[in-house]
C-alpha cells in the first residue's frame, strides 16, 4: 500500500507535467484533441523515471503508452500480447535471450506492469498490450522479483 505523503512526492510532478502541458496546447480549427497519460517506471537499483505522453486517439494500448515515452524499449510479442523484455538498460536482451532470461528456477526478475488506480498501485491482470489506457490515467512499470500473480510496484 502506498502512503500519501508518498503518492504526492512521486505523482505530483507528473500530474503538474500533464496539468502544464494541457494549458500549452494550441487551440484551432484544425488541432485533433490531444490526451495525455503518465507513465512512471522504477528501475532496480531505485531509480524512478517519468514521462508524460500526449495522444489523439480516444485511447491507446499501455504498450503504446511506454514505447512514446521516447525510452528504449524491447518487447517480445507472441499470440498471447508483448512481453516488455527490457526498458533503458535494464532487463533481458531477446531476442538474443529468452525474454524473460531472469526467471529460472526458484526466483523471477521481470518488468512488472501495475495501472495506478485512486492512491494504489494494481498489478495488471493483463498485458500492456491488451490493456487500454484513457486520458488521464498512469501505469507504472517496475524491475524486480515476481510471480503470474504479482510483481515489483512502483513507487
Amino acid at each position: 500500500m502506498l502512503k500519501s505523503s508518498m503518492i504526492y512526492r512521486t505523482l505530483l510532478p507528473l500530474l503538474a507535467l500533464v496539468a502544464t502541458a494541457a494549458l500549452i496546447i494550441p487551440v484551432g480549427h484544425a488541432q485533433e484533441a490531444q490526451n495525455q497519460a503518465g507513465v512512471i517506471i522504477r528501475y532496480g537499483d531505485g531509480r524512478v523515471q517519468t514521462a508524460c505522453v500526449r495522444f489523439s486517439e480516444p485511447s491507446i494500448t499501455g504498450i503504446d503508452l511506454l514505447q512514446r515515452a521516447g525510452i528504449p524499449v524491447i518487447a517480445q510479442s507472441s499470440g498471447l500480447g508483448a512481453a516488455v523484455c527490457k526498458i533503458s538498460n535494464e532487463g533481458c536482451d531477446y531476442p538474443a535471450e529468452d525474454c524473460f532470461c531472469q526467471c529460472k528456477g526458484g526466483n523471477c526478475g521481470y518488468w512488472a506492469y501495475q495501472r495506478l488506480r485512486g492512491d494504489r498501485w494494481a498489478y495488471s491482470p493483463i498485458g500492456a498490450s491488451a490493456s487500454q489506457v484513457q486520458p488521464g490515467d498512469v501505469d507504472g512499470w517496475a524491475w524486480g522479483a515476481g510471480s503470474v500473480q504479482s510483481g515489483a510496484a512502483p513507487p
